[in-house]
Order: C-alpha cells, then sequence, then structure tokens
C-alpha cells in the first residue's frame, strides 16, 4: 500500500512552520486548537438533541464553515430524514464510507459540500479516528490542497476511490501527526490535542492561497485579504465565537 511508503516532507513543512509563526503567534495557535474543542462540545451536544429535529440540525450546520453560508438552501432541499440519519450513524460509530454515502445521498446537489459535512461530521464525534478531510486539506479532483503540500509524493494521496483516498487521508494525518509533533511543529503536541494538525494545515493553506493570490492579484485586492490567524480561523469554522446562531 503506497500510504506504508509515504513521507513527510519535513523541510516543506519547516518553511511552512516558520512563515506560519512569523504572522501567527504561538499562543494565537493555541486559541484556535482551544476554540476547535470548545466547538466539538457544542457539536456533540447538539448531535445528541438531533431528534429534535430541523432546528438543531440547522444550528449543528452553523458550526461548520462552508455549509453555514448554504444551510438554508441545504435544509431546503435534502431529505433531512436521511441527512440525519447520516450524522446519527457517524455518532453510531459506523463505518465512515457509510456515513459518507448516507449524507451525499441526501438529495442535496452539491455532492462537494455534502462529503465536506460528512466528514466535519466524522471528525466531531470523534477527531481521534477521523481525519478533517476538506476540500482545502486535499481536493482529489484538482489536485490541490494542504495535506499534499507536506508529502514527499502528493499523488499517493489520491485513491482509485472515496475508500482509498480516504485511507490514504486518514494515514497521512496518523503518519503526519506524530512526525511533526515530534519536531515540535504543532501549536500542541499530537498527545494534548487531536487539532493541532488541524491548526498546522489550515497555517499551510493560508500561506501557500494568500502566497498564490498575491502573484496574480492587484496590490488593492491584496489589501482586502484578512490576515493570516483570521484566515485560519475562518476556514476551521472558530473564527470569533463560537455560535451555531451565526448566519441565520
Amino acid at each position: 500500500m503506497m500510504t506504508q511508503t509515504q513521507l513527510a516532507d519535513l523541510e516543506a513543512a519547516q518553511e511552512f512552520s516558520t512563515a506560519i509563526s512569523y504572522q501567527v503567534a504561538k499562543s494565537t495557535q493555541v486559541v484556535l486548537v482551544e476554540k476547535l474543542t470548545q466547538r466539538r462540545q457544542t457539536a456533540v451536544g447538539l448531535i445528541d438533541r438531533l431528534e429534535e429535529g430541523r432546528e438543531i440540525l440547522s444550528q449543528l450546520c452553523g458550526l461548520i464553515f462552508g455549509v453555514r453560508r448554504h444551510r438554508r438552501e441545504l435544509l431546503a432541499q435534502a431529505d433531512l430524514e436521511v441527512l440525519i440519519e447520516g450524522v446519527i450513524l457517524a455518532k453510531n460509530g459506523e463505518d465512515p464510507l457509510v456515513v459518507f454515502d448516507t449524507i451525499v445521498g441526501c438529495g442535496y446537489e452539491d455532492q462537494g459540500l455534502l462529503r465536506d459535512l460528512a466528514s466535519e461530521v466524522l471528525h466531531i464525534v470523534d477527531p481521534w479516528a477521523h481525519p478533517l478531510w476538506r476540500r482545502w486539506v486535499l481536493d482529489p479532483d484538482q489536485e490541490t490542497g494542504a495535506l499534499a503540500l507536506l508529502v514527499e509524493d502528493p499523488i499517493a494521496l489520491y485513491g482509485i476511490d472515496d475508500a482509498t483516498t480516504y485511507a490514504q487521508v486518514r494515514f497521512a494525518f496518523d503518519y503526519l501527526s506524530q512526525t511533526l509533533s515530534a519536531a515540535s511543529l504543532l501549536p500542541v503536541s499530537a498527545e494534548q490535542s487531536p487539532y493541532g494538525l488541524d491548526v498546522f494545515l489550515a497555517g499551510v493553506y493560508g500561506v501557500y492561497s494568500s502566497t498564490v493570490i498575491k502573484m496574480r492579484m492587484t496590490k488593492e485586492f491584496n489589501s482586502l485579504l484578512p490576515d493570516l490567524g483570521e484566515f485560519m480561523g475562518r476556514i476551521l469554522g472558530v473564527k470569533g465565537e463560537v455560535d451555531a446562531n451565526r448566519g441565520q
């Protein structure tokens, strides 16, 4: 299996760590870890109340970046019973691919957003067992994402289907979490929290994205870009206070 020989690109990881630390204090990165922990507690509480129906599901979607802005359309178009069933399957420890298939099959047209939602739900119920497989972490269709910037052979991350790609991503998360933690590149160690790698990946994606954008866009446009710390909080879904009702 290719993942067994996948190696972290420690030189690239060190360069990204330097760029992140230059723009975002470690204390701020640790706050993001703490906010992710708080968000999980809030989300798990909502998942435990999902039998109350649409309003609770709406609040859960409100905690997830990218889904929050589309939740009205999602809840209007999706089969809510199927969507809720998918979340409950995740809570009950069902096979991740069953959870993905159930949530993606709820009838909403944006399959990418539904995959993001399924990944977030799995990561919420058990962040140690399920990696955060958002499109900004790894997008097999576009062959982009923060994870691909931290391994020596990004092509090895892409499986022939969602099942094999998910397995590759999970192995890469486990390997990078331990390797980068041992190299003191994460804001908190892998033993302290499962969210240290999430925060680091958000920083990697932010540094890479802003570099590409600044090369292509005007100085006036670049002046409107958020700073890296704000960007990281935004894509992790913890910018500002943890608020499930935001954007309703």
